[in-house]
């Protein structure tokens, strides 16, 4: 389509460029710079990264189901998942991790750079929700714990990110993000719900109420802690739980400026967006666990072929243990 095509069909089209404009050279600039920190830059074994989930939202519910650790807020290096990942793992090999994720732009992102990337959310899909259950990401986690028990681990939740699983809020975005990620290609994500007061990364956020959709979001967040809290007695050494960015609900771009903004947009340096969560859980805090026992309840959600791999491994180490 022509330029004067695209005008024609949506004679705001010049309004929205402006605009664009005026904020990334003249607004984004004067805001706080995002001079985050790197995950790298701190000690952790094992880290759990909650999609989308804001300091101050994980502040007032972790403690109703995590007991342990020692919470502090840090400042990412990015607004969105994308900008996360390439600020944080570079163009360096990180031949020591095991990332398990619910997020197809892991996948995307960080193929070539990782020891092993354990895609639950291709073979782990709910197609009920549109997304990847926190008991889903529970089960193959384990699992990938038992099979490398001398690496470290990242394991990346979608959670509390929309869909929103207790409300039954969800569309076909996370679904087309899937299957562009299977199909190798861009998804087709189209914002057809823009508004010069507003900026909103995708239609989704401006479909609800404000109101509704916090409860939402703070809805999928509690469903997960409990599958969280579990997790970090099985996994290796020091564990943290973090966040790659937060979310907004109508928040005030600054406060001189009336935009409001929903979702996470890319490169606004909200504390919306930036401000996360670092729960550090040291080793002598985690409780003895027995990981076959665990495993034995939650291999019924692992696909068929990792239940095979499990107990051909298992036959293996027999007959390894006999001679």
């Amino acid at each position: 389509m022509s330029l004067r095509a695209k005008i024609k069909d949506n004679p705001m089209l010049p309004l929205f460029w402006m605009r664009s404009i005026i904020l990334r050279k003249l607004i984004f600039p004067l805001m706080s710079r995002n001079d985050g920190f790197n995950i790298f830059d701190e000690e952790w074994e094992s880290l759990i990264i909650l999609d989308a989930c804001r300091y101050d939202t994980f502040e007032k519910y972790y403690r109703d189901y995590i007991k342990v650790g020692r919470l502090e807020k840090r400042k990412s290096m990015g607004t969105e998942t994308t900008s996360f990942l390439i600020e944080n793992f570079g163009d360096a090999y990180h031949r020591d991790i095991v990332y398990v994720t619910a997020n197809p732009f892991v996948d995307k992102l960080l193929k070539g750079k990782i020891y092993k990337i354990i895609s639950v959310w291709k073979f782990g899909w709910d197609g009920n929700y549109n997304t990847v259950l926190p008991s889903t990401m529970y089960a193959y986690t384990l699992h990938a714990i038992k099979r490398y028990p001398h690496k470290k681990f990242v394991v990346h939740f979608i959670q509390p990110h929309f869909p929103f699983i207790p409300l039954s809020i969800t569309d076909q975005t996370f679904k087309e993000l899937r299957d562009s990620a299977l199909e190798n290609r861009d998804p087709n994500i189209v914002n057809t719900h823009k508004a010069l007061h507003r900026i909103s990364s995708l239609d989704f956020y401006v479909k609800f109420e404000e109101k509704l959709l916090i409860k939402a979001y703070e809805a999928n967040l509690k469903i997960t802690l409990p599958y969280v809290a579990k997790l970090i007695d099985f996994l290796p050494g020091k564990t943290v739980i973090t966040a790659d960015h937060g979310e907004t609900f109508g928040e005030r771009l600054h406060r001189f400026i009336p935009l409001k903004v929903y979702g996470h947009p890319p490169d606004i340096p909200m504390g919306e967006l930036t401000e996360v969560p670092w729960l550090i859980v040291e080793t002598e805090e985690k409780k003895e666990v027995d990981l076959s026992k665990e495993l034995a309840k939650v291999r019924k959600i692992l696909p068929k072929r990792f239940q095979e791999e499990e107990i051909i491994r298992s036959i293996v180490n027999k007959l390894k243990r006999r001679s």
